[in-house]
């Protein structure tokens, strides 16, 4: 148990992280005094400013941190770390254990924690015109009828239609850059290097930061790190002033991954539960955690009605909304007849027994080209994004591949065949895979230099 009676040392972790796609971390009716959105984010007012201005509480990003240790170290030996959350009663929640490193950094009910996360706040003067934006987020509505789902509709003149259900969410738009410091007392070089690996996953896109995360939310980078070593000088000339060192990190992500090499057991476990990377041991390059980078090429003009404008931007930037991608392809399993059981494992349950994030987190699509219009993406246009299988098995990925490898009509009827001529005529997509990365437990061992 660390003893916080005497102050040995303090390590301060400083980084820059810049949003890669729009962060939500809903503010509540607390932020309804700031903002006119339905929906909300948090926001911090500015008395200096006089402003309201968005921010990262260190709760959620310590949360994140948190979750991400504790599956790091479960990969490689489930017995060396509890879980923090889980809907299963589990003897092995915060167990406080002497040994277990995330209750060491992040505390337990027998102790405290070393670690603290201080609020992120925007790393430059921006215009909350720019910071902020709303995004439409339009479902389709089905009904779960033993081992399908159908599509709910509703009359419309003579005919029927889908019955959606249509909400604008406030987010913090991408490109956004915020100001983090970690600090953590008594703790030594292992624990501060289990920290910055985790912070390091952000970068490999198998952690996110918010709400919202399956629908291309929260996706970011993590750079500028340092690592400060404060200690109280012992010289009696310079009583109780504290020296500052800067230190290498990767020395200390080396020390966790020594600590790593040492417990693990080299066993894949059969879990997929989201406390441990499945499959890190397979030689299988596409099941388990894998991440694909997708190229998407529009063959006709690409535009979807926002808020308030004409397609759906960021900064004024014309986008493809990851959540529009997540809908096409969990409509079109569906309209392909898949068991609703593997729906339901690709893109999450809120109820029954196997209640479970989705699998599936795509991206928003930006554009790597600039053009001329804010209204619509230009046919011929090349976009990127992510898409991560979260503990997924081959035949899973090879549905969702199996769908993008012919061109795509990503959104519905009515905005990609306006004129109703029975054909799309804009909103058609091409997907080309990038080289995908894996979570590989041998890959993850070996030292940083």
């Amino acid at each position: 148990m660390t003893d916080y009676s005497i102050f040995q040392n303090r390590w301060q972790i400083t980084a820059r992280l810049t949003l890669v796609t729009p962060l939500r971390i809903g503010g509540g009716q607390n932020a309804g005094a700031y903002s006119l959105s339905q929906s909300p984010v948090l926001l911090s007012y500015d008395a200096q400013t006089k402003k309201p201005d968005p921010y990262i509480p260190g709760s959620s990003l310590k949360g994140v941190l948190r979750s991400t240790v504790e599956r790091i170290i479960r990969t490689f030996n489930e017995n060396k770390s509890c879980i923090a959350v889980s809907n299963k009663r589990d003897n092995n929640l915060l167990c406080g254990k002497e040994d277990c490193i995330p209750c060491s950094i992040f505390g337990s009910q027998a102790e405290g924690a070393s670690i603290r996360v201080q609020d992120a706040h925007l790393s430059n003067e921006l215009n909350q015109n720019l910071a902020l934006g709303e995004r439409p987020h339009c479902a389709t509505i089905y009904s779960k009828r033993e081992h399908e789902y159908v599509m709910q509709t509703k009359r419309k003149g003579k005919g029927q239609v889908p019955r959606i259900h249509t909400r604008f969410e406030e987010v913090i738009t991408a490109n956004n850059s915020f100001d983090v410091t970690i600090n953590l007392d008594n703790a030594n070089e292992q624990e501060v290097g289990f920290v910055l690996l985790a912070l390091n996953e952000f970068n490999h896109k198998r952690c996110c930061l918010g709400g919202g995360t399956s629908r291309g939310n929260g996706f970011v980078d993590v750079n500028r790190v340092r690592v400060a070593k404060k200690i109280v000088d012992n010289d009696d000339d310079s009583l109780f002033q504290v020296k500052t060192e800067q230190m290498d990190p990767i020395m200390f992500c080396n020390a966790a991954k020594k600590y790593l090499k040492n417990i693990d057991n080299g066993e894949d476990t059969d879990s997929r539960d989201f406390d441990v990377y499945y499959r890190a041991y397979s030689t299988d390059k596409l099941e388990g955690n894998v991440i694909v980078p997708y190229e998407i090429v529009t063959t006709k003009d690409f535009q979807m009605p926002g808020a308030d404008e004409a397609t759906v931007t960021n900064q004024g930037v014309p986008i493809i909304p990851g959540s529009t991608i997540k809908g096409f392809l969990r409509h079109t399993l569906i309209s392909n007849g898949e068991d609703a059981d593997t729906i339901d494992e690709l893109f999450g349950a809120s109820v029954g027994n196997n209640q479970h994030r989705s699998r599936i987190l795509i991206s928003d699509a930006f554009p790597l080209e600039q053009f001329a219009s804010n209204d619509i993406i230009p046919k011929n246009t090349r976009l990127k994004l992510w898409m991560v299988f979260d503990n997924i098995e081959r035949h899973e990925v090879e549905l969702i591949s199996n769908i993008l490898k012919k061109e795509c009509t990503i959104t519905g009827k009515s905005v990609a065949d306006p004129n109703k001529t029975g054909k799309s005529s804009r909103n058609v997509v091409k997907f080309h895979p990038v080289l995908p990365e894996k979570f590989e437990a041998n890959k993850f061992l070996e030292l940083m230099v």
